[in-house]
């Protein structure tokens, strides 16, 4: 099990919450409070990350993980269980230098909903020309 501490903002001020997770079994432990802990299991680490902030959208999670327009793709999930994932830009494919660490810290375009980076995703594949991407899904 690895332990990840994350810069993160409750109640308007600046803390840190600690994340543990292991990149095989994919699952990951998030305790807001000392007498409570939840295990999320995913896919990746990422989706178990966005299952942490939908769970706690009170907090926001200062990381790139939590960027609107960061999502892994597929290789990207099954080679690092989802550690690092594409900062994606609208009509620009993404590239090598365009990948990011997920718990690396961040700030600015940030989101508590995961949905949101779904939609993105979806738009930003439209913005590269996959105007038929809903009918391939």
């Amino acid at each position: 099990m690895n332990t990840k501490k994350i810069k993160a903002i409750i109640n308007n001020q600046k803390t840190e919450v600690t994340v543990k997770y292991d990149d095989v079994a994919l699952t990951m432990t998030f305790s807001e409070a000392d007498n409570f802990k939840k295990i999320y299991h995913g896919k990746d680490i990422y989706v178990c990350l966005a299952k942490v902030r939908a769970d706690f959208p009170q907090i926001t999670f200062l990381c790139k993980g939590a960027q609107l327009n960061v999502m892994p793709s597929r290789m990207a999930s099954q080679m690092s269980a989802g550690l690092v994932a594409y900062k994606m830009t609208m009509g620009k494919p993404a590239e090598g230098e365009d990948i990011v660490h997920i718990f690396d810290y961040e700030e600015n375009n940030l989101t508590n909903d995961p949905q949101e980076q779904i939609i993105f995703f979806k738009n930003w594949l439209v913005s590269l020309g996959a105007e038929d991407y809903e009918k391939l899904n």
